[in-house]
């Protein structure tokens, strides 16, 4: 539809050499494959390693990778993005930056003093020619150990919406791995918008499937992904929208090539329309 946006999540998973056989050399090509024949016109990746970075851009060359590492490129070796990919016959970029997720000055590399690593977010707004609209686009990967550090995150990136929407109000998207389980305090911040601005309300994709339909989107790479999809867990990756779009199609992308996956993360893909009263 050409009035329509697809959209999706996908931690892209680092490249570790204890992945062996799933390293990042042995699935690229497939999990490029994957974006570019999913019709996407935003995608939001994590665990993005400069390397694989460059791999990203060789291999799909019609799309621009926005975005910093979590270490402003001082640390190569570790410095992990959080970037977001834009095609570009569908969509132009008017604006973006990565910004901290601290108590420190956002746009300074720095740490929450609980949180592993700094932790980042990268912020985008996008022309997308099918909607003939402006809208931003925010993703992020919270910390995978500390729970306060994951709430941190939730309300810096809240504040950020409401201080972008003070100056120039836009249809919004939120996405990200959020290591957290739905039922967890950051996630019930955002579901439910309990928090003080007034000009930001989410609601979650998720929420337009059938309940308990939407299980892991973590496998770990093991044969029995698929099967861990069936046996309940809960997701960890999310995509939340503002009230402007209307959802029209959620699925978390569990494709594989005889049993290989392209991540260690199924991608979470939506389509969303803006609603009749934005337009």
């Amino acid at each position: 539809m050409t009035d329509c946006i697809k959209i999706i999540s996908f931690n892209l998973r680092a490249d570790f050499k204890r992945d062996k056989l799933n390293r990042w050399d042995f699935r690229k090509e497939y999990a490029m494959k994957l974006i570019k024949e999913s019709g996407a016109t935003i995608i939001g990746v994590q665990e993005l390693l400069p390397k694989m970075r460059t791999d990203v851009q060789n291999l799909l060359s019609n799309y621009t990778v926005l975005g910093w590492g979590r270490y402003k490129g001082a640390k190569p070796g570790s410095d992990e993005h959080s970037d977001i990919i834009i095609k570009n016959d569908d969509a132009d970029v008017d604006f973006y930056k990565t910004f901290w997720l601290s108590n420190k000055t956002e746009d300074d590399v720095s740490r929450a003093y609980y949180s592993f690593f700094p932790r980042i977010c990268t912020v985008a707004e996008v022309y997308v020619k099918s909607l003939n609209r402006n809208i931003r686009v925010f993703n992020t990967h919270f910390d995978h150990i500390c729970g306060m550090a994951r709430v941190l995150g939730v309300n810096i990136i809240l504040r950020t919406m409401s201080e972008l929407n003070e100056k120039k109000p836009m249809p919004t998207i939120l996405m990200g791995d959020m290591n957290a389980h739905p039922k967890s305090r950051p996630i019930r911040i955002l579901r439910e918008n309990h928090h003080p601005y007034d000009n930001v309300h989410l609601t979650d994709v998720y929420s337009f499937c059938q309940p308990n339909s939407i299980k892991n989107t973590h496998h770990g790479f093991k044969q029995k992904g698929l099967l861990a999809w069936l046996t309940g867990r809960t997701p960890i990756d999310y995509i939340f929208v503002s009230d402007e779009f209307e959802i029209l199609d959620v699925y978390v992308d569990r494709s594989n090539e005889n049993g290989r996956f392209p991540s260690d993360h199924f991608p979470i893909v939506a389509t969303l329309k803006l609603s009749t009263d934005t337009l």
